[in-house]
């Protein structure tokens, strides 16, 4: 019984500092639905994770060159996020200037391309964008990482996404506010475009003022993600098994 008793505690314990969170990943040639060109540099495998109980986001991708300089992304819960007005967050990764990655997040406008930046909305004319987060200003300060190997290179970025996808949108989706930000579940959908020859600039705040070049693209949906056991989870249940080999014995 005092065994039982302190599994049970410990569950307790393990259950609050850890949660199973959601992992896709994408290796080049990989089946499925999505089309991909490597203008922007060529595309060898991403992985993006995210836990629904912590809010904490990641996206790392691979490239088999070393041409690529940003890339904009957004993620949802299954669609193509592709014309999805006022419901994702648009993120730019900036890594032209050596050693200085920037990120900054919008309300993403539902256009083919990448002027949610300077236009919040798909209305006729050029409206005030919503602007999420920058990491340019201190109180946002994601993990960002660019990295040279074997004529490649690798992008990251990791965070709490709990302001993103708590946004209120400036903007919302016509019918009602079906914001998700950068959460996704059991599906995943993807519009990710790397940018190779990038010209970026920012204005005083650290808010884009420009972000363009040459461009590819990978984009799909319906992706099926793996839930990940949180370590603790495994933990768990390799004590559960301890607790009860020795209450045989």
């Amino acid at each position: 019984m005092k065994t039982m008793c302190a599994f049970a505690a410990l569950a307790g314990v393990v259950s609050c500092a850890a949660a199973d969170y959601h992992q896709w990943d994408f290796s080049r040639g990989m089946p499925g639905s999505y089309g991909i060109n490597d203008a922007g540099g060529r595309i060898e495998s991403i992985r993006t994770t995210f836990d629904p109980s912590s809010q904490d986001f990641s996206f790392s991708v691979n490239f088999s060159n070393s041409i690529t300089q940003g890339f904009w992304l957004a993620i949802s819960p299954g669609p193509n996020p592709k014309g999805h007005a006022g419901e994702l967050a648009l993120m730019y990764f900036d890594a032209r200037i050596s050693g200085d990655a920037r990120l900054t997040i919008y309300n993403y406008n539902g256009e083919n391309g990448a002027s949610s930046y300077r236009d919040g909305s798909p209305l006729s004319g050029t409206q005030t964008p919503d602007r999420v987060l920058t990491s340019l200003s201190p109180s946002f300060a994601p993990a960002l990482s660019v990295a040279e190997s074997s004529g490649g290179r690798s992008f990251s970025i990791a965070f709490n996404a709990a302001a993103v996808n708590g946004h209120n949108p400036l903007y919302p989706a016509a019918g009602g506010n079906d914001w998700t930000g950068l959460a996704f579940g059991e599906q995943l959908g993807i519009w990710f475009h790397p940018v190779a020859n990038l010209s970026s600039s920012y204005n005083n705040d650290g808010w884009l003022t420009n972000f363009g070049g040459t461009q590819g693209w990978i984009d799909g949906s319906g992706f099926t993600t793996t839930l990940v056991p949180a370590p603790g989870s495994l933990a768990l249940v390799g004590l559960a098994g301890l607790c009860v080999a020795r209450r045989r014995r």
